[in-house]
């Protein structure tokens, strides 16, 4: 009896604390289920960089991923969503399901549309950028004077490395600390000494989540290119090639998925606002002729979100407005029937119409990920707006949109202005069974923010019955029941789901709130966080972030 009494006071302060203007709830309700940038996705998929050129620049996923990873702030009137508990910033969203992975602007398939394009002309649309006009000048001097010409010295790039420590597995040693080496060896993850030191091996520690060991070749790659901490031999110099920077793409990307904002700005910061000519094929015209562009889209889009994962909101804007204007620009001279930079370049037809869904693709990208920094920054008029402009272009994923629309009111305090969003989504979906599981799963959101907490966890349980909202909804049903004080209940939901498939389940939200759970209970929290751990070492790479088991 006095551990229910313990029990039920220990729930009404974790409630008590999230309905709070600042709470964990209702910084999920910003993020959702669809292709907004505040959605997380169970595992980047950094591995795509690795594939044909039709499958675009990776680190559009990653970039995605680092974004909706961050918090989201609530609204001043207290409307709580389905419930995230904890106050881990890491488990910032709790719809954390593959289905952002369907509804992302980047997950087009373009393999169809590029199939009657030459690989030359693969090359040009997607490396494709407009310089500024001093790297543009800059440019034609190199072009004119056939590879004899010389940057002044302080426009010279010299990539290094700003840190090269060997990262260890945190879940690994954690595991040895409390078991020894009989448990922390059930782990059969790779590591840089099962894998050879090229980009083949890079590619596969990255489909095994072994970011940790990723993050270490890539500063073996870049040493042996001698753009390690220092000059390798007697040069003092280091080209920068298609090979490198494809290297430090990958590697920022790893850097921002572990959390390594600062490390990650460092480093990018060193390529002078990735506009120097020496990041344009042009300028090594020799080596590539024909040619124009070096950096990958997706690398550009990654450096100018990484400024508000530090908190500099309007540094990270104003970056990614530059890139859309960009991109405005392209897509306006393809109209137009030139080539994507304004150049005499004759292009065909197919490459054209290639293009074109290229471009409006990545101006989709950019625009979900301002109109997530927009919800961050709590200007959520801005940020509808935002999506409402992404209805227009991205009629496709309209129910998804609309969906995430709501949310936004939802953290406005508007219940019926997200009553009618919801609506809005549901009559979009052309797939009836999962417009049903919709229909549920938002039934249960306004439950919640309604006061309904006994009603929300039956709907999300319904509506966890499709596929693709199984994750989303069983998450949201676990925490939800934090309302009505069923916490035993909640905790049997998340192990069971995690149980059922621990490698796709094992997910850093879904242990952060089974976690949390723990912490509620009276006893043998720490015992069950460590069992938890022992799975986790088991079933996940070395990228896993302990922080979630809270250890």
């Amino acid at each position: 009896m006095m551990d229910d009494q313990v029990e039920s006071s220990q729930v009404e302060t974790v409630k008590s604390k999230e309905l709070d203007t600042e709470s964990t709830a209702n910084k999920s309700m910003a993020s959702g289920l669809s292709g907004d940038t505040s959605c997380t996705a169970s595992t980047p998929n950094i591995s795509s960089y690795f594939n044909q050129a039709v499958e675009d620049d990776p680190f559009g996923s990653i970039v995605t991923e680092s974004t909706k990873e961050r918090s989201t702030s609530a609204p001043a009137h207290p409307a709580p969503a389905a419930p995230s508990v904890g106050e881990s910033k890491e488990q910032s969203s709790i719809f954390n399901s593959e289905l952002s992975n369907q509804t992302s602007p980047i997950v087009h398939d373009l393999s169809e549309t590029v199939s009657d394009v030459s690989p030359a002309e693969t090359n040009r649309m997607f490396d494709a950028w407009i310089p500024t006009e001093t790297t543009r000048r800059f440019l034609v001097q190199a072009l004119a004077t056939g590879g004899k010409f010389h940057l002044p010295p302080d426009k010279v790039l010299k990539p290094r490395l700003a840190m090269a420590d060997t990262q260890a597995d945190p879940v690994y040693q954690e595991t040895f600390k409390l078991r020894g080496e009989v448990e922390s060896q059930k782990k059969q993850a790779l590591n840089l000494n099962n894998v050879e030191q090229n980009m083949s091996g890079l590619q596969q520690l990255i489909k095994a989540e072994c970011w940790r060991s990723a993050l270490d070749l890539t500063v073996i790659l870049l040493t042996n290119m001698n753009q390690g901490l220092q000059p390798v031999g007697n040069s003092m110099e280091s080209v920068i090639s298609e090979s490198s920077m494809k290297v430090w793409a990958v590697r920022v990307s790893l850097l921002t998925k572990l959390r390594m904002y600062s490390i990650a700005e460092a480093e990018c910061q060193q390529f002078s606002h990735m506009d120097s000519p020496e990041l344009h094929f042009e300028f090594h015209h020799q080596l590539y002729p024909g040619r124009n562009g070096m950096v990958p889209f997706s690398l550009r889009l990654l450096y100018a979100c990484l400024p508000q994962f530090l908190g500099r909101h309007n540094e990270s804007l104003d970056r990614l407005f530059y890139i859309r204007e960009q991109v405005t620009k392209i897509l306006h001279n393809l109209q137009s029937g030139g080539c994507e930079d304004g150049g005499a370049t004759v292009i065909s037809e197919a490459s054209r119409t290639a293009s074109l869904s290229l471009w409006r693709q990545r101006e989709l990208q950019v625009l979900y990920t301002l109109a997530s920094g927009l919800t961050d920054m709590r200007e959520f008029r801005l940020a509808t707006k935002m999506y409402e402009e992404i209805l227009v272009k991205d009629a496709d994923n309209a129910c998804f949109t609309y969906s995430t629309l709501a949310r936004v009111c939802l953290l406005m305090g508007a219940l019926k202005c997200a009553e009618k969003y919801f609506k809005l989504s549901t009559d979009a979906c052309k797939d009836e069974e999962l417009k049903a599981g919709l229909a549920l799963l938002h039934s249960g959101y306004l439950n919640v923010c309604s006061g309904n907490y006994g009603q929300a966890p039956a709907l999300f349980a319904k509506a966890a019955t499709h596929p693709l909202l199984t994750t989303l909804a069983k998450n949201n049903a676990a925490a939800s029941m934090l309302y009505s004080e069923q916490v035993k209940t909640a905790t049997l939901v998340l192990e069971e789901l995690i149980m059922s498939d621990p490698s796709k389940y094992l997910q850093d939200t879904i242990v952060t709130n089974l976690c949390s759970f723990y912490e509620l209970e009276v006893n043998a929290a720490l015992v069950k966080k460590h069992r938890l751990l022992f799975l986790v070492n088991q079933h996940k790479g070395n990228g896993f972030n302990i922080n979630c088991l809270k250890v």
